[in-house]
């Protein structure tokens, strides 16, 4: 029997990296993606013998908001693997605690492209290729500003999944009685790479009050995407949204709190 195959785009480090892991250790030949030969070549060296029962990574690099090398991403998996189960469109870009003011113009620009464009362009591509195949279930990543609250210093941010969420909305009921079905995860809030490159640039009298919300909600990589994974696995209907971090469990941490040991942040060194 043939293996299944999950494609990840921003899938060389953090939480689609995470996916990675996790699909490779449940059987699954998994095509990651990034913006750079040498971040593809290092998750692929990094994710080497993690593959159960023959499952294989292969990988390329894919700018999401350029369509043609998108189409790229896609070409190259279903050369590699044959067919495509799973497209998870994870890659895009977060600039958080900041006004519109602070947002600089590239900024701007990066979110947009990644976080609506990129997922515009995913689906396309993956759409194509499984009426193609017949078959296949495509993902989109939600995010703060997806279920249309206002949060404070995620203005950017924020609008690129308000407008990530319209779309996938959209896009479930064009395809509602097609064997193509669309999901959504809302991976929660993941200590990343780029969450603590972010955290390092806050001045260090300021770094307590944002550290402690994070502290609070947060989790790791490692914590939340073998749990999403088998949700990914599981799931055999269309519009089903993987959320990991539920309004319950928030209320329970909230509660918790004064009682609370976490540390997630005892890990990292935020001085260099």
């Amino acid at each position: 029997m043939a293996l299944k195959t999950a494609v990840i785009t921003g899938s060389t480090k953090g939480i689609g990296k995470g996916y990675a892991k996790a699909f490779l250790n449940r059987g699954l030949n998994v095509v990651v993606a990034g913006r750079s030969q040498e971040s593809v070549d290092a998750a692929i060296q990094d994710l080497d013998g993690e593959g159960k029962d023959g499952a294989r990574t292969a990988g390329v690099v894919c700018e999401v908001s350029d369509a043609i090398e998108v189409q790229v991403l896609w070409d190259f998996a279903k050369q590699e693997f044959e067919t495509v189960d799973i497209w998870i469109n994870n890659a895009g870009f977060a600039r958080s605690g900041v006004t519109l003011l602070q947002l600089t113009p590239d900024e701007i620009e990066t979110m947009v492209q990644g976080n609506v464009i990129g997922t515009i362009n995913g689906c396309q591509v993956a759409l194509r290729g499984m009426t193609a195949q017949g078959f296949g279930h495509i993902y989109n990543t939600y995010g703060a500003g997806s279920d249309g609250r206002v949060i404070p210093g995620m203005i950017g941010y924020g609008t690129t999944k308000s407008a990530a969420r319209y779309f996938t909305e959209s896009l479930i009921r064009e395809l509602k009685g097609r064997h193509i079905r669309v999901g959504m995860i809302s991976p929660g809030m993941n200590l990343t790479e780029n969450m603590i490159n972010q955290m390092k640039q806050v001045p260090p009298p300021a770094r307590p009050k944002v550290m402690k919300p994070i502290n609070l909600l947060g989790d790791y990589v490692e914590t939340t995407t073998p749990w999403i994974v088998d949700c990914v696995l599981a799931d055999d209907k269309p519009g089903t949204h993987i959320k990991w971090l539920t309004t319950g469990k928030i209320l329970r941490r909230l509660l918790m709190a004064p009682f609370s040991k976490r540390d997630l942040w005892a890990r990292y060194d935020l001085s260099t």
